[in-house]
């Protein structure tokens, strides 16, 4: 479960805004990890990197799952699927590729977590089946590891070596990232609020106290709740789309690793402690932590 957010480009502010908002938000969570836990260990910016990230990709993942049943959106096949492009898509929104430099990193970096959860071992409770509404990890990974050679395959050619993408499906990966990209800037373009119709409902933000197990998360609360950033994006969703109720965006201690969206009660949720898988995941990355 994950949820992405499309970010409105009608003017550069609005793209700036909430650009700004999720970029904040995610250093925000990285003090998680160079606060409390510095003295032990000092993150390489390759790690932060990789925690940002897939942070980034978490909430947009999630903020799809919203749009799809708030706006009744259309989806064909599964839509987790459908979520995963959308927070995919979500990332070439809030980053300016000409002005991030580490951008194809960054998406390497989704592909990545999606191949430490494949090749790390599970319990058998933890596993995705073949019957679930999930794609398995592996399949997830091809999947972004596809979408992110697709996006530019002339520069990129590098990350079919990287991340040991097949030929035979990068061959067409161009095609399967400018059907996700339009598929994102019709749904964008068909559903946004007119500029005549009022703000009618909006998206709530919560927090909840983080775990007291959770080193820095006493700081990491009061500096989110300071910055007022999830209060920015939760502004920029209600006023770009017409939702058709008051939703809730919360902050809170999970017991797991997890994030989702209750269609029923209109609650996104994301967990304190997936923040922390991030950073566990990011030391077992071998790329990231090796020796200069």
């Amino acid at each position: 479960m994950f949820k992405p957010r499309l970010k409105p480009l009608d003017t550069y502010a609005a793209s700036r805004s909430l650009k700004h908002g999720i970029r904040l938000l995610c250093c925000a969570f990285c003090l998680l990890f160079i606060s409390n836990s510095a003295a032990q260990e000092q993150a390489s910016t390759e790690q932060l990197r990789f925690v940002t990230t897939n942070s980034e990709f978490t909430l947009l993942h999630e903020m799809g799952h919203l749009l799809i049943h708030e706006l009744q959106l259309p989806v064909l096949g599964r839509e987790e699927d459908a979520a995963d492009q959308l927070g995919f898509m979500g990332l070439f929104l809030i980053h300016d590729r000409q002005q991030t430099p580490d951008f194809p990193l960054r998406l390497l970096d989704v592909a990545d977590y999606w191949r430490l959860e494949w090749q790390n071992a599970k319990d058998s409770e933890e596993q995705i089946q073949a019957w679930d509404n999930h794609a398995l990890d592996e399949q997830r990974f091809y999947n972004i590891a596809c979408l992110a050679y697709g996006s530019d395959p002339k520069n990129l050619e590098w990350i079919i070596e990287m991340t040991g993408l097949p030929e035979e499906r990068a061959f067409y990966c161009q095609d399967e990232y400018e059907q996700a990209k339009y598929a994102a800037f019709w749904f964008r373009e068909h559903f946004k609020r007119s500029h005549d119709t009022p703000i009618q409902h909006r998206i709530k933000v919560i927090y909840d106290a983080p775990p007291h197990h959770l080193d820095g998360g006493s700081e990491l609360l009061e500096k989110v709740e300071a910055s007022g950033e999830l209060e920015a994006i939760a502004e920029r969703a209600s006023s770009f789309f017409e939702l058709p109720r008051n939703l809730t965006l919360r902050l809170a201690s999970c017991g797991a690793p997890d994030s989702w969206y209750n269609t029923k009660t209109g609650e996104l949720t994301l967990c304190y402690e997936r923040i922390a898988h991030f950073r566990k995941l990011a030391r077992q990355l071998p790329r990231l932590n090796a020796k200069p």
